[in-house]
């Protein structure tokens, strides 16, 4: 009894022990970390600076220190219009995100500067258009006038350093009473965007915030650094807007680009982080360069460099310049600003995630730390310009003069049917300052270069076509974007070559292609000299849509070759009408339509409502045409005969998560929900096996980075299934790059399409099948054969031919010969070179429904190793022959054999429904309009054309 008293007095003693220890902790300690980027460093962020004492720090107004942890977008607004208060500071909107997030910049001036900033901008746009001053010298106001540096931040929301360092560099501008702030001020006008991507920011916030712990994980691996799909490199669309420069797709960039256009800046920084474990990237960067750079940016390279190395090397920090970091791409806003005539600089820092990070020589580097590395690199890259102030106007005013009188080239759009489509791509130029005229009346290059890279001789170019010529301001922004071909020197050839195959690895960066003509699928041409044609300046006026012949019998017909015609198509399925498609052109208010357009019938439209359908029409900016008779004679289809397709409403489920391509998703997501405004559904891969399906007409498989094997891990045996039931019961799936590798792997094989990898026994077979498929589309005929049987020899031959392929068959199984291993090693060698961001042509059967809309050949991307053959012969769209393949980019001699007159887009019937595969991302980055009406035409013609028809009980 004794022992169990005593034994109870223990355990009694011991609870009143525990509650004593638990009621002594701190219970802040028990949140999770207010300061997870502070740690141990402390180091002053501006040694010896001396400060007003009106101004609040950012730390007094935040409530917290710069740098213990990454300030959120309000935090950041907070900060800049508390410093909009004071004189010397202007705070400007320049638009909004998809999200409704404020983007902005801050002005900051001197107290002498502050006063004449209108004056200061005035000035900047003079001399960034020489033509301006009439005639005057610019010496004057090269003396008077700051440079303007444009200090842009946190462009990639997963990058989160340099926006806080943002904070930092407007209270030391404005604030800072020390003589090395003041020689910057009194030489430069700062503009600071301190958040360029703030829906992406929030989003890596709010999931790091999540995985935040009591004690910060300094593990690379751990969530709390890792984070989860989509992550939050991306804008809300989860587009990188860092490819967004010139394609002008998102309100973050054209907002941003008309500021600057409004200021016209000398310098640009565009600041980056990269991975954890490495250490610090300024510019300059190394070859390839791009040949229309302007001409002494290497000159300022150096001196920034030089000037940032020396404040760098003050406090011992390790950086390097060069390395991965090459220029001749021009879409990043480093390489954007060089264009506009900018010292465009870039910086990449190591980042830790807002937190702190083990590195391999056993150091802490925490997010305070990171910071301060960003914000001496901006006040040294501002100082640099501020001390060179009058070299760097001169130059750049010398260069926008030999801009003006520079012999002048010409690049001609053409106009087409498809009015949508160039009055898009010029409102993209226009924003972006170039000038673009409009031809009066028809005329004729008698020599120019296509954009196919021919020879183009007696050209007719017709009415309304525009005009882009090279001798304006912006010269090199003009050749940059709109040259079909930018060619990489063939000294670095020789070592991109070797590093491919010697180390599986690239020097390049990112896409070799990017001519807009080209992406738009427009019809243009390049002519040395000016040509000669009446012209005004091309100004975009609003379509006006209507609707003829309201009291018409028979229905109401639109074209499908204009863009605008799935606007109005998305809105017609809104409000349940009928739609038909025709196979074949048709007659209808004494106009002509080509295949692919579009016929709403009153026999199939028992309630249609004519003043809606005028509103949709108008709104839609498309012409509706009454029609009275359905009788047609010729090559004219019959209005109420089969061939016209009656379409199915699509809808849309598209699959996303872990495993997928976020670029690729959102681009289809943007096409769907923001430019058409259409409903869609996004399923997490990992829930396609319990989904219902039955919902949806059309799933969306988007490109995957784990391509086949990401597809497999994430679906599961049930989520494939599922899918496999949904087509077999009649619906459409539509699989782009690694979607189409995973619908056409030969362990799936809801396509017919194979990767051209896993049939290399039988790759002659697919082969032979190229020739067939072209011949079913273009057949030749020889009457006398047909008539006469006088081709008997022929027919002997083939039979030859056939017993060949038994034989061929019978050995397919049978162990590899030294051929087949030859051939296995040339693929493997040609997947390596895979095409690096390519242009390439790709021949469109524009009678197939998938190719209704289309040009005969269209520009498209590659950017992978996949290559898809198939023995089917309904291929509406093949990658072109070797010979004539490249458009524009790097493609080499081994590429173009593999991937000549491989698949672009197949259609395969499964079941009573069907797989669409596209090789690559049809509307990549969202500009490429051309390859994006074949991914439009599978949306909205798919379910109609190509899937089992049904009549509900």
């Amino acid at each position: 009894m004794r022992s169990i008293q005593a034994a109870c007095l223990s355990i009694s003693l011991l609870i009143v022990s525990v509650a004593c220890a638990l009621a002594q902790v701190d219970p802040q300690a028990m949140r999770t970390s207010p300061n997870p980027g502070s740690g141990s460093y402390d180091a002053p962020f501006w040694p010896e600076g001396t400060y007003r004492t009106d101004i609040k720090s950012p730390d007094e107004v935040l409530g917290y220190p710069v740098g213990s942890k990454p300030a959120p977008h309000a935090d950041l607004l907070k900060y800049f219009e508390y410093l909009d208060q004071f004189p010397n500071a202007e705070l400007h909107g320049y638009g909004e995100t998809y999200e409704g997030r404020k983007l902005v910049y801050l002005v900051i001036a001197s107290d002498a500067n502050a006063g004449r900033l209108e004056e200061i901008r005035a000035n900047c746009l003079k001399l960034a258009d020489p033509r301006t001053l009439g005639g005057a010298d610019p010496k004057k106001l090269v003396d008077t006038t700051p440079a303007v540096a444009w200090m842009a931040y946190g462009i990639h929301g997963d990058e989160l350093s340099s926006c806080d360092a943002a904070l930092e560099l407007a209270y030391q501008l404005m604030a800072g009473t020390d003589a090395a702030t003041k020689q910057i001020l009194d030489n430069c006008v700062v503009v600071i965007d301190p958040s360029e991507n703030p829906d992406g920011r929030t989003r890596w916030l709010t999931q790091l915030t999540e995985w935040n712990g009591v004690t910060p994980s300094h593990d690379i691996q751990s969530m709390g650094h890792t984070g989860m799909w989509p992550y939050g490199r991306t804008n809300h669309y989860l587009f990188d807007l860092n490819r967004d420069w010139f394609a002008q797709v998102h309100p973050e960039t054209r907002g941003k680009t008309r500021a600057m256009m409004e200021w016209m800046p000398h310098y640009v920084l565009d600041c980056h982080e990269m991975g954890p474990l490495d250490q610090y990237l300024i510019s300059p960067p190394r070859e390839p360069f791009n040949p229309y750079m302007t001409s002494y940016i290497h000159k300022w390279w150096d001196r920034v460099a030089k000037s940032h190395a020396a404040a760098f090397d003050k406090f011992g920090w390790s950086y390097y310049t060069r390395e991965w970091n090459e220029e001749i791409y021009p879409g990043y806003g480093s390489s954007y600003g060089i264009y506009l005539g900018a010292i465009g600089m870039l910086f990449e820092q190591a980042g830790v995630d807002g937190s702190q990070v083990k590195r391999p020589d056993g150091t802490i580097m925490t997010f305070r730390e990171t910071v301060h590395h960003q914000f001496i690199g901006s006040m040294a890259n501002i100082a640099a310009i501020a001390a060179n102030r009058k070299e760097l106007l001169s130059d750049y005013v010398a260069e926008k003069q030999a801009n003006l009188k520079a012999k002048p080239a010409t690049f001609v759009l053409a106009a087409s049917a498809n009015k949508t489509r160039l009055d898009r791509l010029v409102e993209k130029l226009e924003t972006q300052h170039i000038e673009v005229e409009r031809t009066t009346k028809e005329f004729t290059l008698s020599n120019a270069l296509s954009w196919d890279g021919t020879n183009a001789k007696s050209v007719r170019v017709p009415a309304g076509s525009a005009i882009v010529r090279t001798n304006q301001p912006l010269k090199q922004l003009i050749e940059a974007i709109l040259t079909f071909d930018v060619r990489i020197p063939t000294a670095f050839l020789k070592t991109e070559k070797k590093e491919i195959l010697a180390h599986d690895d690239s020097r390049l960066y990112d896409a070799t292609g990017w001519s807009m003509p080209l992406a738009y699928g427009i019809e243009a041409y390049h002519v040395d000299g000016v040509a000669g044609v009446a012209t005004e300046k091309y100004v975009i006026t609003p379509q006006k849509g209507s609707l003829a012949n309201e009291n018409a019998k028979v229905g109401f017909a639109f074209g499908g070759s204009d863009d605008r015609a799935f606007e109005l198509l998305a809105r017609l399925f809104e409000h349940d009408v009928n739609v038909w498609c025709s196979k074949k052109p048709f007659r209808a208010g004494g106009r002509e339509f080509p295949r692919g357009s579009f016929l709403i019938r009153r026999a199939g439209n028992s309630t249609l409502d004519v003043a809606t359908l005028r509103s949709l029409a108008e709104a839609a900016g498309v012409e509706l045409v009454g029609v009275d008779e359905g009788l047609a004679s010729g090559i004219y289809a019959d209005l109420g005969g089969n061939d016209f397709v009656l379409l199915k409403a699509p809808r849309i489920a598209v699959i996303a998560g872990t495993r997928i391509n976020g670029n690729d998703y959102g681009a289809i997501w943007h096409l769907i929900d923001s430019r058409l405004r259409m409903r869609m559904s996004t399923i997490d891969i990992v829930n396609v096996d319990g989904a219902d399906l039955t919902k949806y007409n059309i799933i969306v498989l988007p490109d995957a980075g784990g391509g086949v094997a990401g597809y497999k891990g994430g679906l599961g045996d049930g989520g494939i299934e599922n899918l496999r039931a949904f087509a077999k019961a009649g619906g459409t799936l539509i699989g782009e790059g690694g979607g189409a590798a995973f619908l056409a792997d030969s362990t799936v094989a809801i396509s017919s399409a194979r990767n051209r990898s896993q049939v290399l026994k039988d790759i002659e077979k697919y082969t032979r099948a190229v020739g067939l498929s072209r011949t079913a589309f273009t057949p030749e005929v020889d009457s006398l054969s047909v008539w006469e049987g006088k081709s008997a020899t022929k027919e002997k031959e083939d039979k030859k031919g056939k017993d060949k392929d038994k034989d061929k068959d019978k050995d397919k199984d049978k162990p590899e010969t030294p051929d087949t291993g030859a051939v296995k090693r040339e693929d493997e060698m040609a997947r390596k070179l895979y095409p690096h961001g390519t242009i390439v042509a790709v021949d469109v059967n524009t009678e197939h429904w998938l190719g209704y809309g289309c040009n005969r050949v269209v520009p498209a991307i590659l950017n992978s190793p996949l290559a898809l053959v198939t023995e089917n012969v309904e291929v509406p769209a093949r990658l072109a022959p070797a010979n004539r393949l490249r458009l524009s980019g790097l493609m080499w001699e081994e590429a173009r054999a593999r991937w000549g007159e491989s698949v672009y887009a197949a259609r395969d019937g499964y079941g009573e429904g069907q797989a669409i595969v596209f090789a690559a991302i049809p509307n990549f980055r969202g500009y490429y309009h051309g390859a994006e009406r074949m991914l439009l035409n599978a949306l909205f013609l798919g379910p109609g054309f190509g899937t089992a028809a049904r009549v509900n009980w």
